[in-house]
């Protein structure tokens, strides 16, 4: 991910980003977080890329006394996160240093690292004490029959890596993470009507 690119409006835009997801999901883009949020333990440190303006940590971990820290590519999006009081910083993940936490997190955003999304998998578990946590869409519009409308969420989601055509199926994502991390998996999960699996992978023990 780099910004060589321009973002799409709904990137520059919290508002119309919350918008978006709430006509994809209606309440569950907010109760989602809740079950995810379900995975991390309390009072443990949490690091999640490419959290946007931090609706995870407001309504997944607010309550749950961790520490935490967030970086998004979007300065709109910080900016909007840093104001609601939620630490994030600016950055590309691409580059991004990886300190020591309990658990790494990334949601709806694996996509963004085709064609090699497990670099990123890797350096997170490189980095994870207790486990890392990917929930990722496998029912995409942009997968839609309908050209129209695959077109439209093609234009739509540019976060500025230009555009990506490239959304993950239930049976890709199962591909992806049975060639690279089987026996990193402890549990697959799913969010309501199996719009996003959920990935808990356990990191190897570090000798």
């Amino acid at each position: 991910m780099s910004k060589s690119h321009k973002r799409s409006l709904i990137y520059t835009n919290p508002f119309l980003y919350r918008l978006m997801m709430f006509a994809l999901y209606g309440r569950e883009y907010f109760d989602r977080f809740a079950k995810i949020g379900f995975f991390v333990c309390d009072s443990s440190s949490v690091v999640e890329l490419c959290c946007g303006f931090g609706d995870f940590y407001t309504y997944g971990l607010k309550n749950k006394q961790v520490d935490y820290s967030g970086v998004d590519l979007s300065p709109d999006f910080v900016d909007y996160g840093l104001k609601k009081g939620i630490k994030i910083t600016e950055g590309d993940v691409n580059s991004f240093n990886f300190p020591r936490s309990d658990y790494y997190i990334m949601i709806s955003s694996l996509y963004h690292f085709h064609p090699n999304p497990e670099i990123i998998i890797k350096k997170m578990l490189a980095a994870a004490v207790k486990s890392v946590i990917i929930v990722e869409p496998v029912k995409n519009l942009l997968n839609s029959r309908h050209k129209i409308i695959s077109r439209l969420a093609l234009l739509l989601t540019n976060e500025g890596e230009g555009k990506n055509n490239f959304r993950f199926t239930d049976g890709s994502l199962s591909q992806l993470m049975e060639a690279h991390f089987k026996k990193n998996i402890v549990k697959i999960a799913e969010t309501k009507n199996g719009k996003e699996k959920i990935y808990i992978l356990k990191p190897e023990i570090k000798t």
